[in-house]
């Protein structure tokens, strides 16, 4: 269904479709557009979830990972100073190099990060990845576990079929109805309906109907999450400032994903059809005024559409 619009002036240039839920750890429909049961891939909104088996597998607390650090195996991040310092320490405290990352590599996404970067003489590596610290999280877990940290990527591996499992039950659904392909960074992604992601969310966010060990390390993720969001994403980042501005959790993921969790005991999940990020920060922020949370209609979250100049000529307009 039309989930959002772009005017440009009175011109009408763009209409969004897409769907939109929010469900609570019961895993019960609360507020939906669109069609709550249809598969959607998670992407990087999957990332905090990912993250658990570091946590309950004992890796994370043997090897004393700070709040930034498992802050950042969550993490989509923009490659900034402090994020790559984060994945770096994370993989010496395991006692492996960047060399056993393989996420690929890009330039930091945070633009004065990457000007940094090539001004100083250095180049783009695996650590910049948004995804590294996730991976480096993955290798965390491979190392205390005694898993070969060279195919951690693959489905077959204890740690990967160890996450799906952990998605599986987070998202209210059995690990053979979840659907997998590869995702950019070469691990597994997991598609499932569109009411698991915001139920899952839910269950992240309280805890509520997850197992004791998974609730225990659900509440270390959400912590770390929620005491350091710059971590999980960055400067003028749409997750970060989420949390920064509203006591909830807060996970985008490409082609227009994104997932919130309330600590009330519900989440939402956003998918724009199209892959278009810029519509899902929007919509979910009219939803969440609808239940009650105000975030403000500023940086990333703002409706409105600027020229190069920086003047406002049009706005993104909520049709649901």
């Amino acid at each position: 269904m039309p989930l959002a619009a772009v005017r440009r002036g009175e011109i009408l240039e763009s209409v969004h479709r897409g769907r939109l839920v929010v469900a609570d750890a019961a895993g019960e429909v609360l507020r939906f557009a669109g069609d709550p049961d249809g598969y959607v891939c998670l992407r990087s909104a999957a990332k905090p979830i990912q993250a658990l088996p570091t946590v309950f597998t004992g890796a994370a607390g043997a090897y004393a990972l700070t709040g930034e650090e498992l802050a950042v195996t969550c993490a989509s991040h923009g490659g900034e100073p402090r994020h790559v310092a984060a994945v770096r320490s994370i993989l010496k405290k395991a006692g492996l190099s960047e060399r056993h990352l393989r996420c690929g590599g890009h330039p930091p996404l945070h633009a004065p990060s990457a000007r940094d970067l090539f001004r100083s003489g250095g180049e783009p590596s695996a650590v910049h990845d948004n995804c590294s610290g996730k991976h480096a999280g993955m290798l965390l877990a491979c190392v205390h576990n005694g898993w070969d940290v060279g195919s951690y990527r693959s489905p077959d591996h204890p740690l990967q079929r160890l996450v799906l499992r952990t998605v599986a039950r987070c998202c209210g659904a059995k690990p053979e109805e979840v659907r997998i392909g590869v995702d950019g960074c070469g691990v597994p992604v997991f598609a499932l309906p569109l009411r698991g992601l915001a139920a899952g969310f839910a269950r992240l966010a309280t805890g509520n109907g997850l197992p004791e060990d998974l609730a225990e390390a659900a509440a270390r993720v959400r912590a770390a999450m929620r005491a350091h969001p710059f971590m999980v994403a960055g400067t003028g980042r749409l997750d970060t400032e989420v949390m920064r501005a509203a006591d909830l959790i807060s996970k985008g993921g490409a082609e227009g994903v994104l997932a919130v969790g309330s600590p009330e005991g519900w989440g939402l999940a956003v998918k724009v059809s199209d892959g278009a990020g810029r519509a899902a920060g929007p919509a979910a922020a009219a939803a969440l005024a609808e239940m009650g949370v105000k975030l403000p209609r500023t940086g990333a979250l703002s409706p409105g559409i600027t020229n190069r100049s920086g003047e406002v000529v049009g706005a993104l307009e909520i049709l649901f």
